[in-house]
């Protein structure tokens, strides 16, 4: 099998097609990523017209047309348990918040992805999504405190062993923001002093 590349699509604004009531979960998730979400059938002609193409619970030969029509225009399909006519695979999501882990199998055990994404589930800290905005929302400042690029990656490296990584992790947002705006002081204060 092929390696397929792992990316995150920015979808907001663009049309999805969704086909067949059993992609309906699909067609959330898509309306959650901003994207537009169209869910009726749509003549070959008029497929070049989306972005992503999901189809569940189709019969064989109407997926399979589907799935040959998507890629004479270009269009990414994936056609729920039918790994041969997927251009592309739907990942096991966990989320947190910004926080996005992709579990994927390359189509071949969606149960052993499942499985996995339980796992990380229960493992990675419920407050992991409040971190990453915490941490997103200070990168302009760090930025521009901080212009050498190795002694901005040695800051939040220590920033995420320190107290403000620990606080936020510990659903204690204020005072992880406080304790993360004082590790930036002390990290500017010596950059001055040297």
């Amino acid at each position: 099998m092929t390696p397929r590349l792992p990316i995150f699509l920015d979808l907001a604004g663009l049309k999805c097609l969704v086909v067949g009531a059993a992609a309906e979960g699909k067609g959330e998730l898509l309306r959650r990523c901003g994207a537009e979400v169209v869910a009726t059938a749509a003549a070959p002609a008029e497929l070049a017209h989306f972005a992503l193409v999901f189809a569940a619970g189709l019969p064989r030969d109407a997926a399979i047309a589907l799935a040959v029509a998507c890629r004479a225009c270009g269009v990414p399909v994936n056609v729920a348990d039918e790994p041969e006519l997927c251009s592309f695979y739907m990942p096991a999501l966990v989320e947190r918040g910004p926080v996005t882990v992709a579990i994927s199998t390359g189509g071949t055990s969606p149960a052993l992805a499942a499985a996995l994404r339980r796992r990380l589930d229960h493992a990675l800290p419920r407050h992991l999504g409040s971190l990453a905005a915490l941490l997103g929302a200070l990168r302009p400042a760090v930025r521009y405190a901080i212009a050498d690029p190795a002694a901005r990656c040695a800051f939040w490296r220590s920033v995420l062993v320190g107290p403000a990584a620990r606080l936020a992790l510990a659903g204690q947002p204020r005072a992880a923001a406080a304790a993360l705006q004082a590790a930036l002081a002390a990290a500017a204060d010596r950059r001055g002093a040297a």
